[in-house]
């Protein structure tokens, strides 16, 4: 049997798509201009205008020390290569930037209107909400002219240490005073370049028995007495008073007693049997044995047993009367005998010359 059904071959109906509506222009309520966009309820003309960048004072202060030229910084005083290069960071560390700014970039042109005014132009480009802003101000930077701690302590004859110099066993030679000076201010220099600011010489005096030398720093006074044991050997010994009491906490002064070597350059000594002209006495001993012209050092701790037979300007003329191989013929400036001595290495005087003789208990020396 047979039987018709109605069958729906049409399948499910689609859903009708709505048209989104066009974006109609904004209008700002600031100007009233129509804007496809709006940046903190403002157009982006209005934005850029009523956005502040950053905010300079008119005027400015920089406080400079007319003696070594250090600028107080972030409450300490600080060295800078130049006085432009304070002028650029007073006016930095006094703009004041909006939270919003990114990639910032900030360009700073000091013109000096003066020694001690400078007009400073700032401008400064940085992107706000996706958005390129640009702002420009003056401020005008005066210098203060103000003295730094450092040379305030200097010119009140501020000192932390004493430097005595003065020699083992005998009065320093007026050119060893001087060389010690010396060696003092270049030392104080070195350290001052190093940053120690208390690196000076406050006051020195000289008298008969050596230098007495007031300085501001007691880690330069160290560097110091090294320098000189280098250089012309001796020894150190540091003592310590009290000089106060500041902020609950005790400041003590320290003595360096420098004491140079006993034997200087020219002395000739007895040392282990041998007669020795002194060549350099540092960290050691160096000179000349008198009786064969050999070199000779030794350590300067052992020099204790040492014995001073004077120097060689106390040596004396006298007549060269015959040269042999190995030995040469004077004439005893004292006692007027001929007497034979050790040939010098390198000796080439004829007879009948005058020559240097050096007389000790040990023999007459030729030099």
């Amino acid at each position: 049997m047979n039987s018709d059904k109605n069958t729906n071959k049409s399948g499910p109906k689609k859903a009708v798509e709505k048209k989104r509506p066009v974006p109609q222009n904004l209008i700002c309520p600031e100007c009233g201009k129509e804007t496809d966009g709006l940046v903190k309820n403002v157009c982006r003309d209005c934005f850029s205008q009523k956005f502040n960048l950053f905010e300079l004072p008119l005027v400015l202060h920089a406080r400079v020390c007319p003696q070594c030229g250090a600028h107080y910084y972030k409450s300490k005083w600080c060295d800078f290569e130049n006085i432009e290069e304070i002028i650029t960071l007073t006016a930095q560390e006094n703009m004041l930037f909006h939270e919003d700014a990114q990639n910032v970039s900030i360009g700073m042109h000091p013109h000096p209107r003066s020694p001690y005014i400078y007009d400073v132009l700032v401008d400064m480009e940085a992107d706000v909400e996706g958005i390129k802003l640009y702002k420009d101000a003056k401020t005008e930077i005066r210098i203060k002219r103000e003295a730094c701690d450092m040379c305030s302590r200097r010119a009140g004859g501020y000192f932390e240490g004493i430097i005595q110099v003065r020699a083992g066993n005998r009065t320093p030679t007026k050119e060893e005073v001087h060389q010690c000076l010396q060696i003092i201010n270049d030392t104080m220099i070195h350290q001052l370049k190093k940053g120690d600011k208390l690196a000076f010489v406050t006051d020195s005096m000289t008298f008969k028995d050596g230098a007495d030398i007031f300085i501001g720093s007691t880690n330069a006074g160290r560097h110091v007495c090294k320098r000189i044991i280098e250089l012309m050997g001796g020894s150190v010994s540091e003592s310590y008073t009290l000089a106060g009491v500041k902020d609950g906490k005790e400041i003590f002064r320290t003595t360096f007693a420098m004491r140079l070597p006993e034997f200087k350059k020219g002395d000739v000594i007895y040392m282990d049997g041998k007669v020795v002209e002194v060549r350099n006495c540092a960290k050691r001993l160096t000179g000349i044995n008198l009786l064969d012209s050999a070199t000779y050092f030794t350590e300067s701790e052992n020099l204790k047993d040492a014995k001073y037979l004077g120097n060689v300007a106390d040596a004396q003329s006298a007549v060269l009367v015959d040269v042999e191989e190995n030995a040469i013929l004077v004439l005893d400036p004292v006692t007027y005998e001929t007497v034979t001595i050790k040939k010098p290495i390198s000796f080439n005087a004829l007879a009948g010359a005058e020559i240097m003789v050096f007389r000790t208990p040990y023999g007459i020396f030729a030099l």
